[in-house]
């Protein structure tokens, strides 16, 4: 009986020390967030230096998505090889949800532009398209053409055509290459290591003609310095009213604007993107965000992942193209 009683005992002392011990913390499954997320600040990786338009871009943006989520979404400027060491960053980095990237068109580009490239965009997971941004062609007031209909006739001519960018390979290099094929007349191109030495030959007239953002051109117009010939992208300026779109100048395949993104470390939970994507498309939609881009004359997007996923392979695509034909050869 009194082994019995023992027994019992024993049984009940177990039962109430295995009541008292926590039970273990259940495995996250893979490719979830913890609830907790984000729990600390967020590292936002900007491949590009402080002061320009994509840095504007992404500071009002995460600042709205600051708000909106409760940690600070900080962005930390990490420039060179034309954006590829800030895009390796975040490639490389925890795929937790603590470290994003805001790239660019450059990023569609760099995969044909260099064979040696740190990384792939298969390292990254696209999470939102975020803005696009009209171009603006440009022409010298010091030379004949006036309009866009003078400078294709000028380049069809026996006079050869000069257009700058800021670089070999960049964004405004390739549309260049584009709409002299385009419009049937050579063109030859000048790199500049930057845009303002660029601007300041197109003014002084040793540079016939350039494209890049009205924000960066739209005061030199009003001026009276520049001819504005064309935006690029879908609608006109609300800057440039005046100015027609390159597609009613019968040129449909030439609209383009530039454009900024977010991406994040590939396997980076679903969850984490996909909720990243809802609150960016929210700040996007901020009438005071809104207001502060459209004095860029830049609009607010915002997509799905797999939106932003199909955006990036056309634009790669378009991209190689152009590259190709400006017979540029990677390095």
């Amino acid at each position: 009986m009194q082994r019995l009683i023992s027994f019992a005992l024993g049984i009940t002392l177990l039962g109430l020390v295995s009541a008292m011990t926590p039970a273990p913390a259940r495995a996250q499954p893979a490719g979830t967030a913890p609830q907790s997320w984000p729990a600390r600040s967020v590292r936002v990786v900007l491949p590009y230096p402080a002061g320009g338009n994509t840095d504007l871009i992404a500071r009002e943006v995460m600042r709205e998505v600051s708000a909106r989520m409760g940690q600070q979404f900080v962005v930390d400027n990490k420039p060179g090889a034309n954006g590829n060491i800030g895009t390796d960053i975040v490639a490389k980095a925890a795929p937790d949800g603590y470290t994003l990237a805001v790239v660019i068109g450059a990023f569609a580009l760099s995969p044909s532009l260099s064979k040696s490239l740190p990384y792939t965009q298969r390292d990254l997971a696209p999470v939102s398209l975020m803005t696009r941004t009209s171009l603006l062609l440009v022409s010298s007031q010091e030379l004949s053409p006036k309009t866009f209909d003078e400078l294709v006739k000028a380049g069809r001519g026996k006079n050869q055509l000069t257009f700058a960018s800021s670089g070999t390979g960049s964004a405004a290099h390739l549309l260049g290459v584009r709409f002299a094929k385009a419009a049937d007349f050579k063109g030859t191109h000048v790199p500049y290591k930057g845009s303002t030495e660029a601007v300041n030959d197109l003014v002084a007239g040793r540079i016939d003609f350039m494209f890049d953002a009205v924000s960066a051109m739209g005061s030199l117009v009003r001026q009276g310095r520049l001819h504005a010939l064309a935006v690029t992208g879908s609608v006109r300026s609300a800057q440039l009213p005046s100015v027609p779109t390159i597609g009613e100048l019968g040129y449909p395949q030439l609209a383009t604007s530039a454009w900024s993104g977010v991406l994040a470390p590939a396997q980076t939970p679903r969850s984490i993107i996909n909720r990243l994507s809802t609150e960016i498309a929210a700040a996007l939609k901020a009438p005071a965000v809104k207001e502060k881009l459209a004095g860029i004359s830049t609009d607010t997007v915002g997509s799905t992942p797999a939106e932003f996923e199909a955006f990036i392979i056309e634009e790669t695509r378009v991209g190689a193209d152009a590259i190709r034909q400006a017979g540029i050869v990677s390095e």
